[in-house]
């Protein structure tokens, strides 16, 4: 029998939750049924999801900004689609690859004069990792300040600048050289950048999970 991805779905949808409690992570499926958010989502189209009842709900959460432009955005399908039918060499190690050269192009056309270049990263730990390597590179400085209730991923690295104690329990002894400040403390930060040995401070513009 050939492969369906829509058949397959179609035949276990109704078994997403007995899946996760088995194979995933039990604990989030007893908590959505829990808190009533155990639904079975079948659509997504722009700021909306809608469930197998034909319910419609507004997602407010948006992946944490995954879908800035919104769910099944019909450029995006059609791009991703035209990626697929093209099969274009992927991740080729000894390569230079003509689309991400594109997309690193028109980023930097967007950026602030003074950068011009761009690293990809697979999620947005890594790419909180990897710019703690290259601060520390850069000023050859060992120490990173964070913030009080921050939250900037939960890889080894990040956890050591997470400010909430829930998501660093269990995990230690975490990364060194990492020291917190207090939100809206600027006299307490301006005296731990007087000590000359800080490589980055680093926050977030717009909190979300801290």
């Amino acid at each position: 029998m050939t492969f369906s991805l829509v058949r397959l779905i179609k035949e276990r949808q109704n078994d997403q939750y007995a899946l996760h409690q088995r194979y995933i992570n039990p604990s989030m499926a007893r908590v959505l049924e829990i808190i009533g958010f155990n639904k079975t989502y079948v659509r997504g189209e722009g700021a909306y999801l809608w469930d197998v009842e034909g319910n419609r709900y507004l997602d407010l959460l948006a992946g944490y900004s995954v879908f800035n432009l919104g769910r099944s955005h019909p450029v995006v399908k059609q791009v991703l689609q035209e990626a697929i039918l093209l099969d274009r060499p992927n991740l080729v190690k000894m390569d230079c690859p003509l689309l991400s050269g594109l997309l690193a192009e028109e980023l930097v056309k967007r950026m602030p004069p003074g950068l011009d270049a761009v690293f990809f990263a697979n999620s947005g730990s890594e790419a909180v990792d990897t710019a703690l390597k290259f601060a520390r590179a850069a000023t050859g400085r060992p120490r990173i300040l964070y913030l009080d209730h921050a939250f900037h991923g939960l890889t080894l690295g990040t956890l050591a600048a997470n400010g909430g104690a829930v998501f660093r329990e269990g995990f230690g002894p975490l990364m060194p050289g990492f020291d917190m400040v207090q939100m809206n403390d600027l006299e307490g930060l301006e005296r731990e950048l007087r000590r000359g040995d800080v490589a980055a401070f680093i926050a977030e513009p717009i909190q979300g999970k801290g």
